[in-house]
């Protein structure tokens, strides 16, 4: 055993089997400090805990950093509940929240219903692409809170941007800037450095890049040579600094010729009337090479309002050809859509 391991821990699995990820000691410690220098946590020291701490944005990006700053950690129910945890929030006077967005737009639309929401200092997302609608709700739902996006992934212990709301990039939809000790960069297919702007796979340097995969190193060199760490996400850095992740580098697929980001498209089917969640997945097609499948949580009645919504919004490459109603998406442990799951359903 490498006596510099500090931790195993399971990625989240949501489109792939999950691995053991092997994490620094003092990667792990270097997170933490690093979080802590832009997040307010000491200055809002009870934490509300959503996501499991088998989960590492839960376990480190929220229960260690906390504690490191001699916080409280509240342990909530089960985000499918958001009113009773809004309920919970309030009761145990938490005033810092960090999740993925579709938790954090459930939690959301709670405390707009509720007749007393929690007084939060500040809501940070990860985990997934935080799009208009999710920081519209947070916003609606905690005005005195300071605002965060964030990106990061297992691998990297797990944090490596944020941004706040104080900076214009957070409603350009920036994922944020490198945190202190992290060179965050994209490169193309053979891994070289890309220039600011260009496009390709987004990258990683530092401290926290783990180890490796427990017990695989085919998987390990298929994403980490000489210290770079290929996250597997699609997206550029702009001259300023800041990274814009554009979903899984699968997530960009070819539709009639034309490169399609999924998630992209799924903001659009959030905003539709009567839709409270969506997802969407690329389905292989004879014609176009891949054909979008759209997967909302909604009923039935809301399919002509997202096929007006695609024909308005979306140009023809971008429009799902199927939309699927379904009551609540396929999710695992951690709060991310189960896209393992959705492509079961879509055969």
């Amino acid at each position: 055993c490498d006596r510099r391991l500090g931790l195993v821990v399971s990625t989240s699995g949501s489109s792939a089997q999950p691995k053991g990820v092997l994490l620094l000691a003092s990667g792990i410690a270097h997170n933490v400090e690093a979080i802590n220098a832009y997040l307010p946590i000491a200055r809002f020291s009870t934490t509300g805990i959503v996501l499991p701490l088998s989960y590492s944005y839960g376990l480190v990006g929220q229960a260690l950093t906390t504690l490191a700053v001699g916080g409280t950690l509240v342990i909530l129910s089960d985000v499918m509940y958001p009113a009773k945890l809004v309920e919970a929030m309030v009761e145990h006077g938490v005033d810092g929240l960090s999740s993925v967005p579709p938790s954090l737009r459930l939690i959301a639309k709670s405390a707009i219903a509720a007749a007393r929401a929690p007084k939060l200092g500040y809501v940070a997302s990860a985990g997934a692409s935080q799009d208009g609608l999710t920081r519209d709700l947070v916003k609606q739902a905690f005005p005195d809170a300071i605002r965060f996006n964030q990106y990061g992934l297992t691998e990297a212990s797990p944090r490596v941007t944020a941004v706040s709301d104080a900076e214009p990039a957070y409603a350009e939809g920036s994922a944020g800037r490198a945190i202190a000790g992290v060179d965050v960069f994209a490169v193309d297919e053979a891994g070289n450095r890309l220039g600011p702007g260009a496009h390709g796979e987004i990258a990683v340097r530092g401290p926290s890049v783990m180890l490796g995969y427990m017990d695989d190193p085919e998987a390990t060199a298929k994403v980490l040579s000489d210290g770079t760490l290929r996250s597997g996400d699609a997206g550029y850095v702009d001259e300023r600094g800041f990274v814009f992740v554009e979903g899984r580098k699968d997530g960009v697929v070819k539709c009639g010729g034309e490169r399609v980001s999924v998630e992209e498209v799924a903001a659009y089917m959030r905003t539709a009337e009567g839709v409270r969640d969506a997802a969407v997945i690329a389905v292989p097609h004879d014609d176009l090479g891949n054909a979008l499948w759209a997967f909302v949580e909604a009923d039935e009645s809301a399919i002509p309002a997202l096929r007006a919504l695609s024909r308005e919004k979306l140009p023809p490459a971008k429009r799902p050809l199927k939309f699927v109603t379904l009551a609540e998406l396929p999710r695992t442990s951690n709060g991310k859509v189960a896209i393992g799951e959705l492509k079961k359903l879509a055969t």
